[in-house]
């Protein structure tokens, strides 16, 4: 006989938690387009801070049960600071006007491009998790959280590029699908490299 999921299994929180999430992002979001925080004259003004600190709730309520549930250590800390990194950076940093070799906009693209590798990365690891647990047969792959990990920073790196690409004004299909096929074989010559991690198995 099958065995009743315990009451106090993070499962059960997931639908109010995931509601909670969304409002918060929608009112973090709306602080980004609705208020000009990049003209403020104080960065730590009351308004700042309470942006701030929607931005950083936003990433712990998203993030921490997804961590719980699915058992991926790090997931809320990445994603937290990805979060808040993106959202500060959009509405509080000025938007560059040159491409990502001009030097005064370098730094500014650089933390973007950071701030999107962590996001996606946080992003798609909890996707990949679910998606090996459910279709993959051999179950030492399945509960790899390293390979997890090392896939999603894979998928963040991949989208990075990208941007960086198109930043640098050399984005084409052609190079899209060419970074997609170099992103697979890395990761391919690193499964038959390093293999599975039967340690950290769900």
């Amino acid at each position: 006989m099958a065995e009743r999921e315990p009451t106090n299994s993070p499962t059960r929180w997931l639908p109010a938690l995931a509601g909670l999430a969304g409002l918060s992002w929608a009112l973090a979001i709306g602080m980004v387009i609705g208020v000009d925080l990049a003209r403020g004259p104080n960065l730590l003004s009351p308004l700042h801070l309470i942006f701030h600190a929607v931005a950083l709730i936003t990433g712990i309520i998203t993030f921490w049960p997804l961590e719980r549930w699915l058992g991926l250590p790090g997931l809320t800390v990445e994603g937290t600071l990805g979060g808040w990194l993106l959202l500060t950076t959009i509405a509080i940093v000025p938007a560059p006007t040159g491409s990502l070799l001009d030097p005064p906009d370098t730094p500014v693209y650089a933390l973007m491009l950071f701030a999107v590798f962590l996001s996606v990365a946080a992003i798609v690891r909890p996707v990949i998790a679910v998606l090996s647990r459910r279709w993959l047969a051999l179950k030492a792959w399945a509960h790899d959280n390293r390979r997890v990990r090392r896939e999603s920073y894979e998928v963040g790196i991949f989208v990075a590029a990208a941007l960086a690409l198109a930043a640098l004004r050399a984005l084409d299909p052609i190079k899209l699908v060419a970074l997609a096929v170099i992103v697979v074989l890395v990761e391919i010559i690193l499964l038959s490299l390093i293999g599975v991690d039967t340690a950290e198995r769900a």
